[in-house]
Parts: C-alpha cells; sequence; structure tokens
C-alpha cells in the first residue's frame, strides 16, 4: 500500500505542476532528508530527473537552479555558503528549502499576507537569514511540518493502532484548542516548483497546506473509519487557545493551492497507517453512506435476470466499459465503481428490447422511450422499483431516478474512419439538441448562446419525437454489413469503432458472484478504451466514483425485517 499511496502524492503534485506550467530543466538538488527523494521523483515524472548530490561540495555538472535542503535545527553552515559560490560561478538560482520541525507555540495569533514566519525560531533560523541576506540570486522557502506516507506530524500510526487494539478514537476536549499547521508533502513539492519557478530572489516563503485543531484531525479521522466498527471517545475540558502555524499568503500570491482537500490528504496518507487493520485498506469510504455494498448487491441482481432471459432465449450480451474492466482486473466491481454496464450488438439487442419487457421479475422494470412516455435517455435501462438514485447529472432532468443498469447496443457503422466520424458527429449534434430540449435550459460553455437562440424553436417538438428521431439516425447502417461496430450512445468517438467479431463470439466470464459473460476480444477493447495499460490501478486521487450522487434510496430492495438496524447516520439498512 505505502507504494500506492506515494506514488499518488507524486502524481497529484506533477499533475498540478504541468497544469500551471511550472515544469523546469537545469535542476539539481542538495540534501540527505527523504523529502529530496521525492523532489527528484517528481523531477523525474515531468521528464528532467535531477541529479542528487548529499552536500554542495559534491555538485558536478551545468544546471541553472540549484535546490538547497535542510533542516532548521541541524545543517551544515559551511556547506550552505558552498552552494552560495558554486550559484554565482554558474550564474544559477538558489532555492534553499528549510524543513521546520518545531514551530513554537503561542497564546495568540495574528495573520499577514506578507509575513515570514508566525513564530520565529531565532536560534536555527538566525544564522540561515544572516549568511542568505543580502544575495540577488536566492530565494528561501520554508516547509512546515510535513504528513504523507514517509512523515507523520499527526501521529497517525498511533491512532490507527489505537483503533486497531480498541476499535476506538479517543478525542480530548482540549484537543479543539490547539490550533496547528501542516503541509502535505504533494502540496510540498507543488510549493518548491512555484517558488522556483515564479518567487523573487532575496525573499522568503512560507508553505503550509491546512490550518486547524488536532481535534478535527482526529474527528476526520473517525468519521473515515466510523462504518468499520470504530467509535468516537471524548474526554476532558477544554483549555484556553494555543496556535502554532504559519501564514502561506505570500506564497499563495504566486499562484500556489492545495492539490486536494485535507480529508483526501488525509486519507490517501491514513491508507499507509491502517496496513495491518482489518479493514479493506485500499478504500476507507464508499461516498454512499455506507451503502454501496447493498446498492451493487440491488445491481447484481438485475444482471442475473438480464442473465436469465439473455440465456433462456439465446441472445448474446456481455458486460462492459467499467463491469468488463471490473471483472477482468479485479474479479468484480472496479473497487469505486458504482454501476453496472450490459452491451448487445444490435440484432441482439432488438430481440432482448421485445422480450424482456414480458420476462423480467416484478421487482425489476424496463425502461425505453418505446414503452416508456417521457424517457429520453440514450439507452435503454432495467431498473429497480421502489428505488431512488438521482446524481448531479440526473437531477438537472425531470425522469424516473432509480437504481439501474444501462443497456448499451454497438450499432453499424461506416467502415471509412473519416466517414464514422461523420456520422458520429451528426449524432452528437443531435445529443447536444435533445439534452437542451430536455433540460429545457441552455447549455453552459461554448454553445450557450447557440442553444439559447434553439431552444423556443425546440420547444415546437416533443421530447418522444426527438427520441424516436435519434434512434433512426443511429440505425441508420443497420442492414448493411460494414464489417464495423460503435457504441453510438457513447461519447468518446476518439477510442475508436470496432471490427464486428470484436462483440459478435462472447465467452462465459465471472462478475463477482454472477455467472455472466464477456466478448472474446475483450482485450482489444479493453486496450482501445482504458489504453494498454488496462490492467494498472490509477493513481488514487482518481478512485472516484463516475457518478456524483445526491441522494440513495434502497426502498424495498433490502435485508429481511428480522435483520434490518440502523446504521450510525440513522438509516434503516
Amino acid at each position: 500500500m505505502i507504494e500506492s499511496v506515494i506514488k499518488n502524492e507524486i502524481y497529484q503534485s506533477t499533475r498540478y505542476i504541468k497544469e500551471k506550467g511550472l515544469t523546469q530543466d537545469g535542476i539539481v538538488l542538495v540534501g540527505a532528508h527523504r523529502v529530496c527523494e521525492y523532489l527528484k521523483a517528481a523531477t523525474k515524472q515531468l521528464g528532467a530527473e535531477a541529479p542528487l548530490f548529499p552536500a554542495a561540495a559534491e555538485v558536478s555538472g551545468s544546471f541553472t537552479h540549484l535546490w538547497y535542503v535542510l533542516k532548521a535545527e541541524d545543517y551544515d553552515a559551511d556547506d550552505l555558503r558552498t552552494a552560495l559560490d558554486i550559484c554565482k560561478n554558474n550564474n544559477a538560482k538558489l532555492l534553499v528549502i528549510v524543513l521546520l520541525s518545531n514551530i513554537k507555540v503561542n497564546p495568540t495569533i495574528e495573520k499577514y499576507a506578507e509575513m515570514e514566519l508566525f513564530t520565529v525560531m531565532d536560534d536555527e533560523l538566525g544564522e540561515i537569514r544572516t549568511i542568505l541576506s543580502g544575495q540577488d540570486n536566492v530565494s528561501l522557502l520554508f516547509f512546515d511540518r510535513i504528513f504523507s506516507a514517509d512523515f507523520d506530524c499527526f501521529q497517525l500510526s498511533a491512532v490507527a493502532k489505537e483503533a486497531q487494539d480498541s476499535k476506538t478514537v479517543s478525542i480530548t476536549q482540549d484537543m479543539a484548542n490547539r490550533y496547528t499547521s501542516a503541509l502535505y508533502i504533494s502540496d510540498a513539492i507543488d510549493a518548491a516548483f512555484t517558488v522556483s519557478k515564479l518567487g523573487k530572489a532575496g525573499n522568503a516563503y512560507n508553505a503550509s497546506s491546512f490550518y486547524l485543531s488536532e481535534y478535527d484531525v482526529r474527528s476526520e479521522i473517525y468519521t473515515m473509519l466510523s462504518r468499520h466498527g470504530v467509535s468516537l471517545q471524548i474526554s476532558g475540558d477544554s483549555d484556553a487557545p494555543l496556535y502554532a502555524a504559519l501564514s502561506n499568503g505570500k506564497l499563495r500570491s504566486l499562484g500556489y493551492e492545495n492539490v486536494c482537500s485535507f480529508s483526501d490528504a488525509l486519507r490517501y496518507t491514513l491508507l499507509h497507517h491502517l496496513q495491518r487493520f482489518s479493514i479493506q485498506t485500499d478504500r476507507i469510504h464508499d461516498g454512499y453512506s455506507g451503502k454501496l455494498h447493498l446498492l451493487r448487491e440491488i445491481e447484481k441482481d438485475m444482471l442475473r435476470e438480464i442473465d436469465r432471459i439473455c440465456r433462456k432465449h439465446d441472445i448474446k450480451y456481455f458486460i462492459c466499459y467499467g463491469t468488463m474492466l471490473g471483472a477482468v482486473r479485479h474479479g468484480g466491481f472496479i473497487p469505486w465503481d458504482d454501476d453496472v454496464d450490459v452491451e448487445m450488438l444490435r440484432s441482439e439487442f432488438e430481440k432482448f428490447r421485445k422480450i424482456a419487457p414480458k420476462e423480467l421479475n416484478e421487482r425489476f422494470s424496463y425502461e425505453s422511450h418505446t414503452n416508456n412516455d417521457g424517457y429520453h435517455y440514450f439507452f435503454d435501462r432495467i431498473t429497480a422499483k421502489d428505488t431512488y438514485f438521482a446524481s448531479k447529472y440526473s437531477d438537472g432532468y425531470d425522469m424516473h431516478k432509480g437504481i439501474s443498469i444501462d443497456i448499451f447496443v454497438a450499432d453499424s457503422v461506416p467502415a471509412d474512419p473519416k466517414a464514422a466520424y461523420r456520422f458520429w458527429k451528426g449524432l452528437m449534434r443531435r445529443r447536444m439538441l435533445m439534452n437542451v430540449r430536455w433540460k429545457n435550459t441552455a447549455r453552459h460553455g461554448k454553445a450557450y448562446l447557440l442553444s439559447k437562440l434553439l431552444l423556443p424553436f425546440l420547444r415546437l417538438r416533443s421530447m418522444d419525437s426527438y427520441s424516436r428521431s435519434y434512434e433512426k439516425a443511429v440505425r441508420k447502417f443497420e442492414h448493411k454489413n460494414t464489417g464495423w461496430v460503435m457504441p453510438a450512445s457513447s461519447d468518446h468517438i476518439y477510442r475508436g469503432t470496432f471490427p464486428t467479431e470484436t462483440f459478435s463470439e462472447v465467452i462465459p466470464y465471472r462478475f463477482d458472484d454472477v455467472d455472466t459473460f464477456i466478448p472474446k476480444g475483450y482485450e482489444d477493447f479493453l486496450k482501445a478504451w482504458y489504453t494498454d495499460d488496462y490492467m494498472d490501478m490509477l493513481p488514487l486521487c482518481e478512485q472516484n466514483p463516475f457518478h456524483d450522487y445526491y441522494r440513495l434510496d434502497l426502498g424495498s430492495h433490502i435485508q429481511p425485517e428480522s435483520d434490518s438496524h440502523f446504521d450510525y447516520m440513522g438509516e434503516l439498512k
């Protein structure tokens, strides 16, 4: 787990550095601290690996930027002076990164955007300031207390052990008044690149990520672990407020910002410290109020029903997209995924569409524009009756919002790639107009003015007429043996069309505890859709559900009444 956590920390920082245009060449690193290894890994990820030297006296080669990392309480003043001389001789810029491990606690706090240090560590920092003062090629960057998989300023190891041994996270009232700041390692990397690229010589900057109390930290940890049987214990009395913090206003004026929220940063870090804890340590929250596993059980029930109908009537179908990837890579659901997708060739789908509404178990319904006025998705769905599932997307539309499985269709397209692209573009234009009409408001972004002008005219036709017209357009090449197909309801033509034989033969494949099918050419599909590295896990920061849900109601699809109980959020499960 620690490798994936560190990989995620590097990935987050380099993604932001690329987006901001902060990449730099000609960097060399000096120092023996673990932070240097992170900075070196980041430069390598950005394509310009920086050599790392233990001391300035050992630096060799040409460079334009020298990043010198030292600990405030333990450094070699003579070697720092050597770094100054080397940079002068090479006409290079010097960035001195000072690691602070102890910020003096004070009973009062004032915030100023230009403040260098809230509290000054005179003994340690005085000499550094003296050495560097008056230099026209030097910037100074103070790193707050760092937390990450490798650094534990929040004592997460102790909290994790407490949760493991006693199933309890303890909080004392006085923790609520102990305010501090800390620096997430991904933000530290971003700060170094920001000051190196945009900082002014002769200036000092503070890098900190979050300002909060010890109470806030432990409360957040409890929130993450509460669904895994961990309880909260609060005791003691509160004391007068105490503060130990850095102000990063000056650094933020250069465009510096946090790469993620404190909740996410703490979650990624906690994953490492929970390696021996008896919970699923690759994900410590599911984002669905603790009901993700129940949502999946309902979806698997619907998948079994689809499979039953298709086997009975000899209809070829296969799981697709993230469901297919999950089956191949994980043996079931992708750990952070929340839905199931099924696909069929057009000829198989038309048989299924006729049979399924009559054959479905009474707990489920078949939804299509052919049998449901007001249904305007570009694909059909199997929905669990008496459920409610509203996402950020669906909440903006007038439609039935239930837990569903999407049924996609692979339609014939021209063999010529340019003709297939023109066909797809035409479908996308139709979908844009349908979305404007369905949502009954102008689109945001580039098409705002055009959609606003067209909306009054679009209202002259019923939505059902648009749905019928779209399906007619999709099926334009249905009876032509082009040899090529495309999921015409997809937004992703750039991922390519596929030979019909990719999907024409299906093979049995297990999805969790459900017997289902995938296309025999699944490897070609997964490579086209998710790149050749489809078996590699995404960085932790990208392991998030596709749907940003607002409300999830399981209705009658829950455990038998005798097994019912209230969870910690007060919801019946």
